[in-house]
Order: structure tokens, then sequence, then C-alpha cells
């Protein structure tokens, strides 16, 4: 049996998130259709992260297991042609049988968009924040961030019993308007970089200290808001 991954870009402002859901529109369960069709086969994929309503994607890499002898570029065309133009398999390869994109994982990138300029054609791509904001007081909220740290106050829980996850490196560039957050980790607990994302705003425009992050992570702040889901975005998966 052969085992092929896929490399997807997809904008999730119309799917309920990543993981198939019955009688809902996911990419997982869009991406499992049109591979019904092309091989004939109930296929399964296993993707590398399971991204939230609203939450879109540059590199999110699935893997599934097939005894169809499709060529990879008829698997990546006849995809593309079934799943119109909100998702697109932009590589598709055959792997060793042992990978897979979840388990294999080393680390991903998360993008998180912030712009301080209301427009119609960013609505979708970023969170409009209209708070002045103190960006240099963001910044230092990183160090208490980096490292490996128990995230569970940062996230909502999902029944996961370990909650400890490593943040390798967080970077955040200011362009005029618009402030982009990069977050990579090993692992990221659900909408665990949208609370990250949500306290460094509420730093920015003063309603808690950068002091305050260990207050979160231990527990004694728990009023923590999340970002919304249209400024995140999957970028890389790292093996």
């Amino acid at each position: 049996m052969r085992n092929i991954r896929l490399v997807i870009e997809y904008d999730g402002t119309n799917f309920f998130g990543w993981q198939y859901q019955p009688h809902k529109r996911t990419v997982q369960g869009e991406i499992e259709e049109a591979l019904k069709k092309i091989t004939a086969e109930d296929v399964k994929i296993i993707g590398a992260g399971r991204t939230d309503q609203g939450v879109h994607a540059l590199g999110q890499v699935a893997n599934f297991h097939t005894n169809s002898f499709l060529k990879a570029q008829h698997i990546k065309r006849g995809v593309n042609s079934l799943t119109g133009g909100e998702i697109y398999v932009r590589e598709v390869d055959e792997v060793d049988g042992a990978f897979n994109s979840r388990y294999s994982t080393k680390s991903k990138l998360y993008r998180y968009h912030i712009t301080r300029k209301p427009s119609p054609f960013k609505v979708r791509y970023h969170w409009y924040v209209k708070y002045r904001l103190d960006v240099s007081a963001m910044e230092k909220v990183i160090p208490h961030i980096v490292g490996e740290r128990d995230f569970k106050n940062f996230a909502v829980s999902d029944g996961e019993s370990n909650t400890v996850c490593t943040i390798s490196n967080v970077n955040l560039t200011q362009n005029g308007s618009e402030i982009i957050l990069n977050i990579e980790g090993n692992r990221f607990l659900r909408k665990m970089v949208r609370g990250i994302v949500g306290f460094m705003i509420d730093v920015g425009r003063g309603r808690f200290s950068y002091q305050a992050t260990e207050g979160v992570l231990v527990g004694k702040i728990k009023n923590v808001f999340f970002a919304p889901p249209q400024g995140l975005f999957l970028v890389e998966i790292k093996y």
C-alpha cells in the first residue's frame, strides 16, 4: 500500500475547521470526498494539525494510504479540479510507509496578522484592532513564553492530558498599520496561538502588564481573551 503526502493551502473562512464533521463543510471532508472519486476508495487522510473554523493554512500537511496506482501529478490535478478555489493542493508525493503527518512532526509555524487600519479587503485575513498599541510592551511578553511551559491557561481544554509545549521562537514585526506575529513550537493546544496573541494585544493596550504573563501560566489570571480566527495561518510543518 502506498503512502501519499499532500501539502495544502486553504482559505478557512467558509469551513467548519479542518477536521471531518458529519453534515458540515470541512477541509478534510472536501479532500477525502475528492480522493474517493479519483481513487474509488474510502480514503482517510491524516492532517498535521486541526485548524479551527475560520483559520487558514499556507502549508498544511496530510497523508493517506491507498492501493491506487495513480501518479502523484494525477492525484494533485484530480483533487484540485474537484475541491474548488478555497482549497489548493500544492504538492503531492509518495513517502515512506512509516511517515505520519501528525506524529512525525518536529515543529509547526503559525503566523497571525493584525491591522490597525480598517479595510473591507483585509477583514477575512486580519484582526482589526482599534486600540492604540504599545508594541514595545508586547515584545516584552516574548521571553516569558519562549521555552518549555505549561500553556493550558492560554488554551481551551480539549481533553488533552499533556499541556506542556515548547515554543522555540516568537517574532513580532510592525510595518505601518500592520503587525505580524510568528510563533513556532513543537506542538500547540487548541486555540493556544490565539490565546497568546489575545494576551499580547491586551498587554499592548494596557489591560495587563507583560509581567502578568507568569500569572496566566500559573493560573492566577484566568480571563485571557482569544484573538479571532481569521488572522491566523498555519504556515509550515517541519519534519
